[in-house]
């Protein structure tokens, strides 16, 4: 029976695996393969772990956001539940063929939209007591350490269980926090590589697929697309595409929104005031969206809108506003590593949900 690790370490940037030593993961891309691949667009959590984790775009998944807005309500809601899931995971595809199977998140929301088919499941941010005892005290989900233990997790799992299939899943709080050349990215980096050097040490048969679900960048310019189309004389809904509920990771400030307007007959006029702004780099109404990014029209707002590298959308006081904040959600943070280790597949990966596109299982 093959055993399986699917890594998604979240927010890791090439910058990241450039600066930091890290032994251990340059080992597994030196023995096995390194590509510079893709992620999905919008570069945000929810869409990418889903397309990781099912070997799909979010037109065939249907998770086309961190938050979502129904077309025809007009309410929201966090995309957590996997009742939005509209593809089976990889975890589910094991299970049905008699591997067992395990899931492991830093995140709690993760666990809840992803953990369907897990014979075990596991979040860092709300551990069991017995995994507690063994481990050492839970870390806070806003911290470096909340990843470090969720690897001690993930050692710990492969030994006393030996799952056939794992999924396991970081937080991105240290890449929001810290650049890559500032010593806690280094520390955090570092111990990671460490216990995964454990962890192949301990599981030298087991196949190992690593990658990112978005980079990082540094943001200089924030923009409230709101206010700029009431400006214009437009009343619209702007959703952020990276709000959930972890709010200190970002505060909810991201690379892309969806504009919902309601009414047809405003498109165009939305269209030519968006466009005619500085930082806002693209904006594609929904169609058009849905085809170019792959995504389920019908869970996406009326207009797409991505920013510039250095522009983050929000709520401010101000049509334009200077910010300092590290986050994601634009194109500009697609670019990820793929990496395979001891992979009986062949193939050449050019995104992230590809390592789990060709598992054939």
């Amino acid at each position: 029976m093959r055993k399986i690790l699917i890594i998604c370490v979240d927010g890791l940037g090439l910058e990241y695996l450039e600066m930091a030593p890290t032994p251990n993961i340059d080992r597994i891309a030196k023995e096995g393969s390194f590509v510079i691949g893709q992620g999905v667009i919008p570069s945000v959590t929810n869409v990418n772990n889903v397309s990781i984790i099912t070997g799909a775009p979010p037109r065939i998944h249907g998770i086309t956001s961190n938050y979502w807005v129904d077309r025809t309500t007009g309410e929201g809601c966090y995309m957590e539940s996997p009742d939005f899931l509209c593809r089976s995971t990889v975890l589910q595809r094991a299970k049905s063929v008699g591997m067992s199977t395990a899931l492991l998140t830093s995140k709690k929301k993760l666990q809840g939209l992803l953990d369907a088919g897990a014979d075990y499941s596991l979040s860092a941010e709300e551990p069991d007591e017995g995994t507690i005892h063994k481990i050492g005290p839970k870390q806070d989900i806003y911290s470096s350490e909340i990843n470090l233990w969720l690897f001690k997790a993930l050692k710990l799992t492969l030994k006393e269980r030996n799952p056939d299939v794992v999924y396991c899943s970081t937080t991105d709080w240290t890449m929001h926090k810290y650049a890559p050349h500032e010593d806690e990215s280094f520390r955090h980096i570092q111990g990671i590589d460490s216990l995964l050097g454990q962890i192949l040490d301990e599981n030298p048969d087991r196949e190992v697929y690593l990658t990112a679900d978005h980079g990082m960048s540094a943001k200089s310019r924030g923009i409230d697309v709101r206010r700029l189309l009431r400006s214009e004389g437009i009343e619209a809904q702007v959703i952020p595409i990276i709000k959930d509920r972890y709010e200190a990771h970002h505060q909810n400030l991201g690379g892309a929104v969806y504009v919902y307007l309601g009414k047809p007959e405003l498109i165009q006029e939305t269209l030519d005031v968006l466009q005619g702004f500085s930082g806002i780099e693209a904006v594609y109404p929904r169609e058009e969206a849905a085809e170019k990014f792959e995504l389920m029209a019908d869970r996406i707002g009326d207009l797409f809108v991505l920013g510039d590298k250095d522009v983050v959308f929000g709520n401010f006081e101000a049509i334009e506003v200077p910010v300092k904040v590290r986050t994601h959600g634009s194109r500009h943070e697609s670019v990820v590593p793929i990496i395979t280790y001891g992979s009986k597949m062949k193939g050449d990966y050019q995104r992230n949900l590809d390592l789990v596109a060709r598992l054939e299982i």
